[in-house]
């Protein structure tokens, strides 16, 4: 990488003007031990180092969570040993020197094939039967159903309008599916907003006739519901219906999981499970095992935690190893094996989810949980 290019980047990344593809150039060059550094004066390595450190401490103060117990996942632990590696970084005289933490040794091993963290992707499948993959179609409309409007933004959300009084005698369902790597949000057309986590799906009518608005969903998604009194909003699960008038709620539903769990964060909803109902608070779950004719009702001290997949963040409160790899095995896209019996331990702790696979099991390392990467998968070992 020539000088100029490389004080461009840094400036860049300094001012937290860089796009991720940027930033993960700049880190990715600090993070090489062979990283070719050019020729820069002793001036400009100071300033950069100087840049570096402030800016470095602004993001661990933003991404530490606090930990309250000695055998919890120790993220904290990670984000400080990254600031003693980028302390080393840029000491002068053209020379990179890099203290990368010591995690066990038997922990880390390179991917022949990088395993990356998910992004923007999704499938619309039309009423027609049409498919069309949104995180290659281009801005703008992608197509018009019976005077409802399908547009894909340039931030990469599709969006619902009506632009004219629509046919409502034919009922025509759109489904937007996300692989697992992928996630998504979409604007109905009533205006409630959904955002999907990855390996899920929600069909729904292009326009909302009749005395409801009902949806059908499998995975996850967070739903802020637009209010409508006269007309309720209906989410069904394949354990469940969830009712509700407007509202913000997530569902977690996948298959994998024991159990399927409605989370409220604001308004009032009404869970329905057979013959059975929960109305929630704010702050409230419902948790309904599988294949169970039971709900039972959970107080949710942070309500906010369970939809940090939606911010960008994985967030473990209390959480089982099993817990945490379904979460890392559905966003990376990959497997996840366990050599021996699958350790005991409980993990609390948030961070990016935009990280790579090598920074994710570097911090298992620090709770003592052994993994590496071997081909393309994540394997977890018992010791």
């Amino acid at each position: 990488m020539d000088t100029e290019r490389l004080n461009d980047l840094l400036k860049k990344y300094n001012s937290q003007t860089a796009t991720p593809e940027e930033i993960r150039i700049v880190e990715d060059w600090y993070e090489s031990v062979n990283a070719e550094v050019p020729e820069m004066s002793v001036d400009e390595l100071a300033g950069h180092r100087a840049d570096i450190l402030a800016n470095l401490d602004a993001r661990i103060e933003a991404n530490s969570p606090v930990v309250t117990h000695q055998k919890n996942f120790l993220f904290r632990n990670y984000f400080l040993a990254k600031a003693a590696i980028f302390a080393g970084i840029l000491l002068g005289l053209g020379y990179l020197f890099l203290a990368k933490p010591k995690p066990d040794v038997h922990t880390v091993e390179m991917a022949k094939k990088e395993i990356t963290p998910g992004g923007n992707h999704a499938v619309l499948q039309l009423a027609d039967g049409t498919k069309v993959v949104l995180n290659s179609a281009s801005d703008g409309q992608i197509t018009e159903q019976a005077g409802v409007e399908v547009t894909k933004t340039r931030s990469g959300e599709l969006v619902y309008t009506m632009n004219e009084q629509p046919d409502t005698k034919i009922v025509r369902m759109n489904t937007v599916t996300t692989p697992r790597g992928g996630q998504y949000h979409l604007i109905l057309v009533d205006k409630t907003e959904v955002w999907l986590n990855s390996g899920s799906s929600i069909t729904f009518p292009t326009v909302f006739s009749g005395n409801d608005r009902k949806v059908t969903i499998t995975g996850e998604a967070y739903f802020e519901v637009a209010k409508n009194k006269s007309k309720p909003f209906i989410v069904s699960t394949r354990q469940s219906q969830i009712t509700v008038l407007g509202t913000h709620f997530n569902v977690n539903c996948y298959d994998d999981e024991e159990t399927e769990a409605t989370t409220l964060l604001e308004g009032a909803v009404k869970v329905t499970r057979q013959d059975r109902q929960l109305l929630l608070k704010p702050g409230q779950q419902a948790i309904i095992p599988n294949n169970s004719s039971l709900i039972t009702l959970h107080e949710v001290e942070d309500a906010e935690s369970i939809i940090a997949w939606k911010n960008g963040y994985f967030q473990f409160e209390n959480a089982d190893l099993t817990s945490v790899m379904r979460q890392i095995s559905r966003w990376f896209d990959t497997e996840v094996q366990y050599n021996g019996p699958v350790p005991v331990k409980q993990f609390n702790g948030k961070i990016p989810r935009n990280i790579s696979a090598k920074e994710l099991i570097e911090m298992l390392s620090y709770s003592g949980t052994h993994c590496k990467i071997q081909n393309n998968k994540i394997i977890v070992n018992a010791n």
